[in-house]
């Protein structure tokens, strides 16, 4: 089974979202058993990636240049452990976090845009690899692949990558660049360290335009947030009258049922006085024939 093939695979699966990769990931093995059951295997053996480890594939995509300047800077900083003191190495690693903690930032804003959006604790881990990926060279390999099953996390120099990158190990980019980047004598050469500090400013302005994506994302959230609260309480007074009114069609609904009980009362009294009427007028008819028979009579 050709590894470029399933790396290829990988790649493309790993492109989509979380809720989507199961039904794919069976659809594109059940495509290929016919012709290739052993890449078929290799196919359904891709687990379905953590939300975290979702969303840095999708920084590789979708904020290429603002991931790949914020993991040169990491390959710097560890090409200058030996150059600077213990302050300088304290300011570099207060930087560090800073353009981390606004990547994640922005990964947060990305998986927004891409239907997907998650909470803190995603975006804590998405920093946290992005942390691993600059402390260690085959771990920002690892990420540049896009094919990320889990999140990565540095424990101490060390990043373990089991089975955190699907289709097969990450291919080494670093070592040949480091040796590239040194001198006769073993020293960082010129080129090197100016590239660094390039390097260095390109994260910046990389993590300036995303904290400046993320601001404006802020505002509108702020925004909206404002007229989910006028709503809300457009809703509340709509509702608060609704009830008003419904109180009020009760009382009425009762007033009408004591009107319709008066009048069948009222209605029942008129016509016992009809039928009193109706007699009393038949028993004046009657004395009145009578008086007329006695007067007659006389």
């Amino acid at each position: 089974m050709p590894g470029d093939a399933l790396d290829e695979a990988a790649t493309e699966l790993y492109s989509l979202r979380p809720d989507e990769f199961t039904a794919a990931r069976n659809e594109r093995a059940k495509a290929v058993a016919a012709d290739d059951r052993e890449f078929a295997a290799g196919i359904r053996e891709f687990r379905r990636p953590a939300p975290a480890a979702w969303l840095v594939n999708q920084l590789v995509r979708h904020r290429p240049d603002e991931l790949e300047a914020i993991l040169e800077l990491g390959a710097e900083a560890r090409e200058a452990q030996g150059r600077f003191d213990a302050a300088e190495l304290a300011e570099l690693g207060r930087q560090r976090r800073r353009l981390v903690s606004a990547l994640a930032r922005e990964a947060g804003a990305l998986a927004e845009e891409l239907g997907s959006p998650v909470r803190t604790p995603v975006l804590d881990e998405v920093a946290q690899t992005l942390q691993a990926a600059m402390s260690d060279a085959v771990a920002a390999d690892a990420v540049r692949t896009g094919r990320l099953v889990r999140a990565l996390e540095a424990v101490g120099v060390e990043v373990d990558l089991t089975d955190a990158v699907a289709g097969g190990p990450a291919p080494r980019t670093e070592p040949a660049r480091a040796r590239a980047d040194r001198d006769a004598g073993g020293k960082p050469s010129a080129a090197a360290m100016k590239r660094a500090e390039a390097n260095r400013r390109r994260a910046e302005h990389a993590v300036a335009d995303a904290e400046k994506r993320a601001a404006a994302a802020s505002a509108a959230l702020e925004a909206l947030d404002a007229r989910l609260d006028e709503a809300g309480r457009e809703h509340r007074e709509l509702t608060t009258r609704r009830d008003e009114l419904e109180a009020e069609l009760r009382e009425v609904e009762t007033a009408i049922s004591d009107a319709d009980r008066a009048t069948r009362a009222l209605t029942r009294e008129r016509d016992r006085a009809a039928r009193d009427a109706e007699a009393a007028e038949v028993d004046a008819d009657e004395a009145r024939e009578t008086l007329a028979g006695l007067e007659t009579a006389e």
